[in-house]
């Protein structure tokens, strides 16, 4: 849950140069690229609840989170992140289906959103209408991409493609804490095993595409 944003935020700087520039930086110096992006990133984030304002652009987000409120979401708050300026997040709850909703406004990035489910076998699964990238997910928390997706239809996949097995309970109460300690477990992941010159180059392979 929000491992999306370590990722965008990690490797920002390959953004600002060329796409083949990009490829060629990530292919000399793929390494250091990796463990400077791990180490720069927050080892733990803390939502900040702030009002509908705080969004740059609103049309997107609201968009999305009156399709899901129709859906059975609750607004669970929109929030700023106090190690990420600029980040704003807001978070819905779905009770009835088992998941939580993130829809991320991000200064390059743009706009997104996801939708977890947490099982209380300890695993997790993530539907992102983001872009996949090349970073090999956690084991038992994999994300599934569906760039371009609309709410019902990321949902109607998301409830059709979830593995059936016992879910955690899911509370609008809940939904900050969930957040941060999903961004928390998998940047301890990610921070054990670090990044890959190969994840780094197909990051840049893609970002050239």
């Amino acid at each position: 849950m929000s491992s999306i944003l370590f990722w965008v935020g990690a490797l920002v700087v390959l953004a600002l140069v060329r796409p083949l520039l990009k490829f060629v930086i990530a292919a000399v110096a793929g390494k250091e690229i990796g463990e400077h992006a791990v180490a720069s990133q927050p080892d733990q984030i803390h939502l900040q609840k702030v009002g509908p304002s705080a969004w740059k652009d609103a049309a997107a987000p609201r968009i999305i989170a009156d399709a899901l409120a129709a859906h059975g979401f609750a607004d669970a708050g929109v929030h700023t992140v106090a190690e990420m300026p600029g980040v704003v997040v807001q978070l819905l709850a779905s009770a009835r289906d088992g998941f939580y909703a993130a829809l991320y406004e991000h200064p390059q990035a743009g706009h997104w959103f996801d939708l977890i489910s947490r099982f209380q076998d300890g695993t997790s699964v993530t539907y992102s209408t983001a872009r996949p990238t090349a970073l090999k997910p956690r084991p038992g928390h994999p994300t599934v991409n569906l760039p371009g997706a609309g709410a019902p239809a990321a949902l109607n996949r998301a409830l059709m493609l979830r593995p059936r097995r016992p879910l955690q309970v899911v509370s609008v109460q809940e939904a900050a804490h969930a957040f941060e300690q999903g961004y928390a477990e998998s940047m301890a992941y990610r921070k054990g095993v670090g990044i890959s010159t190969g994840e780094v180059i197909g990051t840049a392979a893609r970002k050239a595409a």
